[in-house]
């Protein structure tokens, strides 16, 4: 266990210092890590996210988390720490480190950890663009508040209503094209740039424009992000699957139109791979393919 210690501890230093960078990689060796993972093979998981880790400068959140809860019940709590002032620095949501397990909730690293922990989220706020933050929070009420009446969603705006129009509807491309302007401004909103809340956020915005024909233009675009960190692989997975099935009558990701020839089946393995995501492997598939169950 020494050595695993001592393996995250060196990748996590020579991160920071990285210059080159191989997310096409990093995407697959975390699949792996989830496999190894689902089979049982704790350590050797533990080992490939840290692998993984070292390829990258900026490490997504929900991959720190899988790799922090693995230290923490492999009883690496050192490592542990190291991943969880990442997960802070990274995110900006110290509630992200929280955990049910008792005996490293009683051990001093976790004590540090959250005594630390506004040390981290200062770093954090000194990192992320907060003008970028905060339209995206207005273009998600938007999305959210107005367009599609989710009453559940709160926050401070003021609203003219005589200045929307008939079809609420038509904010979705205003909504998207100043999204698009941002981008070429700001960089893509990526948990980097704007944060992991953020960054959750404009999924809707993405989702809601992408899946349309007349944007299909900005695909190739957006796919470079992925290759580059700033858009997770698994993040575009619904709507350029919806953006298939409306557009193009075929599935892409999925099983779902009942074809389980071994040629149709090969085609989704290859279109999930070429996105770096988890092959049909990863799931189980039921009622004739309707229902694609994660596995791991």
């Amino acid at each position: 266990m020494t050595k695993i210690i001592l393996l995250l501890t060196v990748g996590l230093l020579l991160r920071f210092f990285s210059v080159a960078q191989n997310y096409p990689s990093y995407y697959l060796l975390c699949n792996k890590a989830d496999s190894l993972q689902f089979l049982g093979q704790k350590e050797a998981a533990f080992r490939t996210y840290n692998q993984a880790f070292q390829m990258v400068s900026f490490v997504h959140t929900k991959k720190l988390q899988n790799a922090y809860l693995l230290a923490i019940e492999l009883h690496e709590y050192n490592a542990a720490f190291d991943l969880g002032r990442l997960i802070i620095r990274n995110s900006g949501q110290p509630d992200l480190i929280k955990v049910k397990n008792r005996r490293f909730k009683r051990s001093s690293n976790y004590q540090t950890l959250k005594d630390s922990s506004a040390y981290y989220l200062e770093i954090y706020h000194k990192r992320i663009n907060h003008d970028f933050v905060a339209l995206i929070d207005s273009l998600i009420f938007i999305d959210q508040y107005i367009i599609r009446g989710n009453k559940t969603y709160k926050a401070a705006y003021q609203i003219n209503l005589t200045s929307l129009p008939l079809n609420l509807f038509d904010l979705d491309s205003s909504n998207w094209q100043l999204l698009y302007s941002s981008i070429q401004k700001w960089g893509f909103p990526s948990e980097e740039n704007v944060g992991y809340g953020a960054n959750q956020k404009v999924w809707a915005i993405l989702h809601h424009n992408l899946r349309l024909i007349e944007n299909e233009k900005y695909h190739a675009e957006i796919f470079n992000f992925v290759e580059s960190g700033a858009y997770l692989p698994e993040d575009l997975v619904v709507w350029y699957e919806q953006f298939q099935q409306q557009n193009y009558n075929q599935t892409y990701f999925t099983t779902w139109d009942g074809n389980l020839s071994t040629e149709n089946l090969e085609r989704i393995e290859n279109n999930l791979r070429r996105f770096y995501l988890k092959g049909l492997c990863a799931y189980e598939l039921r009622k004739g393919g309707r229902y694609m169950i994660a596995k791991w």
